[in-house]
């Protein structure tokens, strides 16, 4: 059976129409779950110029932070050039949204829910410390509830964080050598190579005693606190939420979520690296 060009176009037109729905559905649902995690928020807050550079310090020992100084600067303006907010968090939408499709759009009162959440988070993150600090022991203090516990175990914020924990821990690596002179190790090295090394560290994983202990323990942090934040949410949200993360439809747009955030962080990060190697004088 074959179709005039007309034929072909109307037909076109009418799968288009037909299928709309579905898209814009998918993209509902994609962006309720990346505010529902905080993913810009996070992505903004790791990423955005002069964070690299800030965390990077940190995971770095007092020995090597009083001289790093020039390579952290030099990271961040490699970093300034690699991580793009705006691209990753469109990509992880993209993602996310083909994983949902075929899913509802979220209820309104999902999408309230949602909502309250993410203003708690702002205003948990937009707080001092002492007020960081009442806020959690006050929602901490509550008694374990089933729906809560269930809902965050629906979550990626652990293994966003430890996307963002091995971003920071290579980097820091990198800077911590380019710190010490010992630079010729990494300028030496043809980019095709510089970056199959990049790739091997990320397959590898932690594996030092330190920093595998430093990366429990910031994911056990990340999951109390989010925890906490549950806790001041209402009952009816928690169980809305809890529905929503139940769908057919939700364990892929997690999956995809999760594998999207650490792809686009990986390369952002080997970019970077690889801008920082090849900026810095060779001895």
């Amino acid at each position: 059976m074959t179709f005039s060009p007309l034929a072909a176009q109307r037909l076109a037109l009418v799968l288009s129409l037909l299928l709309a729905p579905a898209v814009a559905w998918a993209q509902d649902r994609a962006q309720a779950l990346l505010q529902f995690e905080g993913v810009q928020a996070r992505y903004q807050a790791a990423y955005a110029p002069g964070a690299v550079s800030r965390d990077a310090r940190q995971l770095l020992a007092p020995p090597d932070q009083a001289i790093a100084d020039k390579a952290l600067a030099a990271l961040d303006t490699a970093a300034s050039r690699s991580f793009d907010v705006k691209a990753s968090v469109a990509a992880i939408q993209q993602e996310v949204a083909a994983a949902g499709k075929g899913g509802a759009a979220p209820s309104p009162q999902v999408l309230e829910a949602v909502a309250r959440f993410a203003k708690l988070r702002a205003d948990y993150a937009a707080m001092d410390d002492a007020g960081k600090v009442e806020f959690f022991n006050r929602e901490r203090a509550k008694p374990a509830d089933p729906a809560r516990t269930e809902l965050l175990e629906r979550m990626a914020v652990a293994d966003t964080r430890e996307v963002d924990f091995s971003s920071q821990l290579l980097l820091s690596s990198v800077v911590k050598q380019l710190a010490r002179g010992n630079a010729g190790q990494f300028t030496s090295l043809p980019d095709r190579t510089l970056d199959m090394a990049v790739d091997t560290l990320w397959s590898r994983g932690i594996t030092s005693p330190r920093p595998r202990n430093l990366l429990t323990v910031a994911r056990e942090f990340e999951k109390q606190v989010t925890q906490a934040l549950l806790a001041a949410l209402p009952d009816a949200d928690v169980a809305a939420l809890l529905a929503w993360r139940n769908e057919p439809q939700a364990a892929a747009e997690r999956e995809a979520l999760v594998g999207t955030y650490r792809a686009e962080v990986k390369g952002s990060g080997a970019v970077a690296i690889r801008t920082l190697v090849r900026g810095w004088p060779r001895s």
